[in-house]
């Protein structure tokens, strides 16, 4: 029998229905400031009067001449657009492009590994838009907020222009067959000294074969390939488990109870956009059974906010904690594994780490009753051993059905070790390099500095480097060459068995840049008088026609079968993938691991919004709000209560971090549910040499890591923490369009902004939340009539994970502007549309609620009775109207708006904003002509994308047909991974979204206000062992 028992008098998981929801401590505890804050209803600086003296100097006549030449440049962007019946549009080819009208062309993202099939929407050959590509298998029509923001990198001002050459310290730009001819030249020279060439993932089956061709050309050469967050080390565990082949997919939809180690498979691990849609399919409140999530991890994440039970644990003790449960299910007769665990014991572990027993107790029951249909999935950042382990976990609780038969591959190339990067450098040193080429990598920025590679790259007589802009590897290089945009790119892509997909340009190169590839294969025929656009698309062509295509058995010549293929975007075909069984010796590769120790615990993760640093260019994802902290603009050390009281620290505070002579020194953030002694930060900050959006943000925390980690390449024990007396301001949302008041006890409560349940308790009394409701209320005015289409939207608490996606998606349909940390700051941000993000139970153990909070268009809305100019309005078919040339700016409307959702603009941010960086004329090329950009002194909000109901009427009238609900999907709904967000006609009771618009689940925020709001919010439900049970 088990010694373990439950300690029922410790049950902070246990949920009452109506807990207290706070945003920040400061709320929590009632701190003043924020109560004199929440007061006021607006944080200071919102409300401010303009001042003159903080308007830049461009003056109107310089914007009215940029507006002139931004027009013109789009003029011109349709005869620079050079289609010659290569590229073939998503949907039926025109005879020629109707101006007014857009056109869709499949393609490839390439902004991070998972190559997600994209649609990219075009206006007289301008790329203005990206969504998901629906004929995708993998994200089915859904795109990350990465993926949408690229659109903002393609015009980036700052983007490298010609070639560079490198001369006593300075640049001077240079033409390219002299550069092709001088560095062909010094290849040819480097005889038997090696040629390097670094290189991130890489998912091309094309580019690899550019690769293979330049090491038959150049003998000599060596290809070194990495990335900062990767998922070698679990991979490397499944070899050694299971013989051969990578870790595989996990079936997220039919898993009924999932244990997340350390890992954050909604957030930065695998592809979130697949991965979020599966699990959310496990999560739809008209199905039968409902999954359950736990997650043991160090400080909250997406996955973390998104479970129903959360323990906070450092990540030294995964592996004990790990064979504690392997013992705790032996002891129960739950496994038969033959596994020496007589010296771990759960009970001793839950009283070591104050861990919470109730909570063990019914995850042990859960994975005893749900063998076969169970998940356990530990983090990238997890040491092999711990990954082992759980490999042996899963197998022995029948799991192996979780996995897919399909295989992931996220690079084509093998990543190099960190001593085969230390024996590039040795090699270095001793004068056997004779060229680098750093292919559009940045390592001098990523690589840890007790490395040496920064300092040996200065020995070498050849550095070259392929990159889009500036970079930190770029500044110490001989020669810097200008490579495409992913959107003025050919290429392919292969990530997943029996899926292969195509990329294609959709716009001609803006500057005189070239492909990547198509510059390796000038310098493989020699001659630099090779070159022409054409070199890769046709490179690429033949590559397909001898690997590809006779692999399909396709009826249609290849010339046919290459365009249904750049029509598609995909191509898919038959390729078996075995999984093995496990190892007969997978149980003696289990190795004790260090165990917490005094002191603190390090965890650097990658950033959700700038990836490894590779998007710090990009505005719009630096103003992203942090899906838990809110914060934008900046990095820090996320650290608990208990810490930061026994720090003797508080927000903002600096403090100085030392691991082994590595300092680095950042701001202190207290977060909720970190575990005490450890310290979360992510990466992507602190860039130089980067451009006007990258430079001087946040710190650079890549200085402390080390080539030798005694625990992990992410994860470092031993850290030593001082107070430096200085303070740094972060910029937070978390507080800002605060709509609650704490002079009233527990708010949150009576007013229901969240509504929430358990499974239990719905299953029991459907009308669990309808009971809530407030009855029927009487109001002043008329209810205004609606005879044709009136529409809503209905938003699936129980779906949305807080990622943010539709976020970014509604900036770049609706040219939402930049503004900046200083503005952030005094809460002037210009989304319409922003993630809410609320704390209930303790600090050490909180549960999270996310609530998209945008517009909710009322039918007795507040803010058009206070508009003295009538620039607010009500349509017939029930959306709430901005007349953006009425508008003179008083803001009573948002004044009025219970709801904090109007946003004003005190500048005209694009000329405001880090010295008129978005008045840059081609910046003007990527604006949806289809919206007005606003000026300064006008109020904006979310319109549910009118630009796009106005469409579908006009295609509707033009086909002679009546306008349907489902004729429009907004930007946000296009973009959630998890189809949390429908969108219809309130009126169509036949339609899809009737259904969620009156389901039993469904309620209005403030509905006491009886102002009718037209957004339904489906009350989130946690699967949780309630007293219901």
């Amino acid at each position: 029998m088990s010694e373990f028992k439950a300690d029922q008098t410790n049950s902070s998981q246990d949920s009452s229905p109506d807990p207290n929801y706070w945003r920040s401590f400061e709320a929590l505890y009632n701190d003043p400031q924020v109560i004199e804050a929440k007061g006021h209803e607006f944080k200071e600086g919102v409300t401010d009067e303009f001042s003159p003296t903080s308007l830049s100097g461009l003056s109107r006549r310089k914007f009215l001449a940029l507006l002139g030449a931004s027009a013109a440049l789009a003029g011109t962007a349709c005869t620079d657009y050079r289609d010659k019946g290569e590229i073939v549009p998503y949907n039926v080819k025109p005879e020629e492009i109707t101006v007014g009208k857009p056109n869709f062309y499949a393609s490839t993202c390439t902004a991070c590994a998972n190559s997600c099939g994209i649609l990219i929407k075009t206006r007289e050959g301008r790329p203005i838009k990206v969504d998901g590509n629906p004929d995708h298998p993998v994200n089915k029509g859904k795109i990350c907020a990465k993926g949408q923001a690229n659109i903002l990198n393609l015009y980036d001002p700052e983007r490298l222009k010609n070639p560079l050459k490198q001369k006593d310290g300075i640049y001077n730009t240079e033409d390219w067959k002299t550069v092709d001819a001088e560095i062909v030249a010094a290849l040819s020279f480097a005889g038997s000294k090696e040629i390097a060439i670094v290189a991130n993932t890489i998912t091309s089956p094309s580019a690899i074969k550019v690769l293979e061709d330049f090491k038959v050309k150049y003998p000599s050469t060596k290809i070194y390939s990495y990335e900062l967050f990767n998922d070698s080390v679990k991979n490397s565990a499944w070899q050694k488990s299971y013989g051969s082949g990578n870790y595989p997919l996990i079936k997220w939809n039919e898993a009924k109870v999932i244990l997340s180690l350390e890992s954050d498979f909604l957030g930065t691990e695998g592809n979130k956009v697949e991965t979020a849609r599966l699990f959310a399919e496990g999560r739809d409140v008209d199905s039968k059974s409902f999954n359950r999530l736990y997650s043991v991890d160090s400080s909250l994440t997406i996955t973390g906010i998104n479970a129903d039970y959360r323990l906070r644990l450092r990540p030294e003790a995964q592996y004990e904690f790990v064979m504690s449960l392997i013992n705790e299910l032996g002891n129960r007769g739950a496994l038969n594994l033959s596994v020496n665990t007589s010296g771990f014991s759960l009970s001793t572990f839950a009283a070591k780490y104050n861990i919470n027993k109730e909570v063990l107790n019914h995850l042990v029951d859960d994975l005893a009753a749900n063998k076969g249909k169970s998940i356990i999935d530990a983090g990238n950042s997890l040491p092999e051993n711990v990954h082992i382990a759980v490999n042996l976990l899963n197998a022995s609780l029948g799991n192996s059905g979780m996995f897919r038969s399909d295989s992931s591959a996220n690079t084509l190339l093998s990543y190099s070790s960190m001593q085969d990067f230390e024996s590039l450098i040795q090699n270095i040193n001793s004068g056997n390099v004779g060229v680098v080429i750093h292919f559009d990598c940045n390592p001098v920025y990523h690589f840890a500095n007790d490395l040496g590679y920064r300092d040996a790259l200065k020995k070498v007589g050849l550095v070259v480097s392929l990159s889009e802009r500036e970079n930190e590897t770029t500044h110490l290089s001989n020669y810097v060459l200008p490579i495409n945009h992913n959107f003025e790119s050919w290429g392919d892509a292969k990530t997943r068995s029996g899926i292969i997909s195509l990329q294609q340009p959709i716009i001609a190169p803006l500057h005189e840049t070239r492909q990547k590839e198509a510059i390796l294969l000038t310098w493989i025929s020699g001659k630099p008088e090779t070159y022409s656009e054409k070199l890769y698309h046709d490179f690429l062509m033949k590559n397909w026609e001898t690997t590809v295509y006779p692999n399909l058995n396709s009826k249609l010549d290849f010339k046919r079968f290459w365009l249904g293929a750049l029509h598609d975007g995909i191509v898919l075909f038959n390729e078996n993938v075995k999984l093995n069984s496990l190892s007969a010796n997978a149980l003696t590769l289990l190795k004790e691991v260090n165990t917490p120790q005094d002191g603190f615990t390090v965890v650097i993760k990658e950033n959700y919004s700038l990836s490894d640093g590779r998007f710090a260019h990009n505005g719009w994802l630096q103003e992203l709000p942090h899906p838990v902290s809110k914060i934008t603009w900046d990095n820090y050390a996320a650290v608990s209560e208990k810490t930061c009281k026994d720090l003797g620290v508080k927000n903002n505070d600096v403090v100085e971090i030392e691991i082994n002579g590595r300092r680095i020194t950042l701001p202190v953030f207290m977060q909720a549910g970190s575990a005490d002694n450890v310290l979360t930060i992510e990466s992507g900050y602190g860039r130089n040499n980067s451009g006007t959006v990258a430079n001087n943000v946040g710190f650079n925390v890549n200085q402390i890591f080390s080539k030798n980690s005694n625990f992990s390449n992410w994860i470092y024990s031993n850290a030593s923490i001082k107070k430096t007396g200085d303070t740094y301001e972060l910029a937070s949302s978390q507080e800002h369009h605060a709509f609650d008041d704490p002079k009233i006890q527990e708010l949150h409560k009576t007013r229901h902004i969240i509504q929430e349940a358990t499974v239990a308790g719905y299953a029991k009394n459907p009308n669990i939340i309808k009971e809530k409701h407030h009855g029927e209320l009487k109001s002043v005015y008329d209810p205004h009539p609606y005879t044709g289409v009136k529409w809503g939207m209905s938003i699936d608490l129980n779906k949305c994970t807080g990622c943010g996606d539709c976020v970014v998606a509604c900036n770049v349909e609706n040219n939402v502007p930049v503004v900046g940390k200083d503005q952030v700051l005094k809460s002037r941000e210009m989304q319409w549309l922003r993630i809410d993000r609320y704390y209930s139970g303790s600090a050490d153990e909180p549960s999270v609620s996310v609530q998209p909070m945008l517009c909710q268009h009322c039918d007795q809305a507040p803010c058009e009775t206070v508009c003295p100019v009538v620039a607010t309005t009500h349509s017939p078919d029930g959306l709430n109207q901005m007349v953006y040339n009425r508008c003179v700016g008083t803001r009573y409307c948002s004044n009025n708006c219970p709801f904090k959702v109007r946003r004003f603009n005190f500048f005209n941010f694009r000329d405001h904003f880090r010295d008129s960086y978005q008045e840059n004329p081609i910046l003007a090329l990527m604006h949806n002509p289809e919206v007005t950009v606003r000026s300064r002194g006008v109020m904006e909000k979310c319109t549910f994308c009118v630009q796009r109901i106005s469409e579908a009427r006009a295609d509707a009238t033009h086909e002679k047909r009546t306008l349907k609900g489902s004729d429009v999907t907004t930007a946000c709904q296009d973009a959630c991974g998890t189809n949390a967000i429908h969108f219809g006609d309130i009126n169509d009771k036949q339609s899809e979204f009737f259904k969620y618009r009156n389901h039993e689940l469904g309620y209005y925020v403030l509905e006491e206000l009886n102002i009718h709001p037209n957004v339904t919010y489906l009350a989130k439900l946690r699967n949780i062992h309630s007293e219901e049970v």
